[in-house]
């Protein structure tokens, strides 16, 4: 890569800009070397220009990967005395940043903060947090901060539903978790959802486990109706096998998945704004 962009800055006619060193920070963090990656970062700060906010969006999410919260805090902040409001990508990043450094004191004040100026809902910013709560066992804190975000006019998503079922399953709780999921499946823009292989298998597993075998193949009905017949996962779920080679075969599934690296909706959402600008 280094000899690629010594190649590149020979070349008189090619000029580099924001992007092309925020994709050389992306591959350093990506191979650990986090030093050389903030220096990348510096040059992307230096190179903004006019009133493009996805740099700082690209910035708070390469800090937060990293782990350098003041940097977060400081590109945050003059993001905000540059311009007069900040657009829902904006708390994204910043929120995804801080949840990342584990630093959910900041990103539940930032959340109040981005209720109070919101110009529309965006619930993918709400399942940062719930998402954080899941996974460091804060099962009580989820169903109460869900509480308090559809009470603030916040409409949760299919993906809320789905992160909502997981701490159902976590808690043994099958009819709850299958209401859960059945709202994912259902609720206002899901055709764009796809449920993750991770948690179909764990809630079938619970349903084998605690002998609810009507609320699985109330799932794999979900399922059939949605036409999820492409993809190996849901075709398998689909199939006539019994619920544990179904379960089974979908653990080897995942487990691919994973060693192949998961989807990772931080890139995705930056990408779709990189992709909009051109």
């Amino acid at each position: 890569m280094e000899q690629v962009f010594e190649q590149m800055s020979k070349d008189p006619t090619v000029i580099p800009n924001w992007s092309t060193f925020s994709t050389m920070a992306a591959m350093y963090v990506k191979m650990e070397l986090f030093e050389k990656a903030q220096e990348c970062l510096k040059k992307v700060e230096g190179r903004i220009v006019g009133r493009d906010r996805i740099p700082f969006h690209y910035l708070l999410s390469m800090y937060g990967s990293i782990g350098n919260k003041d940097e977060v805090y400081r590109v945050w902040n003059n993001y905000k005395s540059i311009f007069p409001s900040v657009p829902n990508l904006g708390y994204h990043a910043v929120i995804s940043a801080l949840v990342r450094m584990d630093d959910i004191e900041g990103a539940e004040k930032l959340y109040e903060e981005w209720v109070l100026v919101r110009p529309t809902d965006d619930s993918r910013i709400g399942n940062l947090l719930i998402g954080w709560y899941l996974n460091n066992g804060k099962s009580d804190k989820v169903l109460s901060f869900f509480e308090h975000m559809t009470e603030g006019g916040g409409c949760p998503n299919s993906t809320t539903w789905e992160l909502l079922s997981e701490g159902h399953i976590a808690e043994k709780r099958v009819s709850d978790a299958l209401l859960c999921l059945e709202k994912a499946f259902t609720t206002s823009g899901s055709k764009s959802w796809k449920p993750k292989p991770i948690k179909l298998a764990a809630f079938l597993k619970l349903c084998r486990d605690e002998g609810k075998m009507e609320s699985a193949e109330v799932l794999i009905e979900l399922l059939r109706k949605s036409g999820y017949h492409n993809t190996e996962a849901y075709a398998s779920l689909i199939s006539k096998d019994d619920l544990s080679s179904k379960i089974e075969r979908m653990n080897d599934i995942v487990d691919s998945e994973n060693m192949n690296g998961d989807d990772n909706d931080e890139c995705q959402v930056l990408f779709n704004q990189v992709d909009s600008s051109f």
